[in-house]
């Protein structure tokens, strides 16, 4: 987990200029701690602060857009996640992103989307 605090850490401090590869890795590592387990990883990284920060890397001209929405979708597999998700501004970014011509964005912020609204009453 102090991995994923660094990552974090990082990731802050590259949403605030354009993305780059310390973003990539950044991005990689959350993926990874995602992958290793999922709810322990989610909450801290809700914890962390890390949700406002997506918004700004789902540019449809960034190559950190597959990444970022699949780490959505990733994090809105838990139940818990997905009302922070919302609250975040993740939607209209990720909704923005469905006229991509990239296969791969389109698969990831299709996942995102249908995780965020799953089982949702709203």
């Amino acid at each position: 987990m102090e991995n994923l605090r660094e990552a974090l850490e990082k990731l802050k401090l590259a949403s605030t200029d354009s993305p780059t590869d310390r973003t990539e890795t950044s991005l990689d590592c959350l993926l990874t701690a995602l992958a290793q387990n999922n709810t322990e990883a989610s909450r801290k990284m809700q914890e962390m602060g890390v949700l406002p920060l997506l918004p700004t890397l789902l540019s449809p001209q960034s190559s950190c857009t597959p990444k970022v929405a699949n780490i959505i979708a990733e994090m809105a597999k838990n139940e818990f996640m997905r009302n922070p998700c919302v609250e975040a501004g993740l939607i209209p970014p990720l909704v923005q992103l469905l006229s991509s011509t990239d296969q791969e964005v389109l698969l990831q912020t299709g996942r995102a989307l249908g995780n965020i609204c799953y089982d949702s009453r709203k």
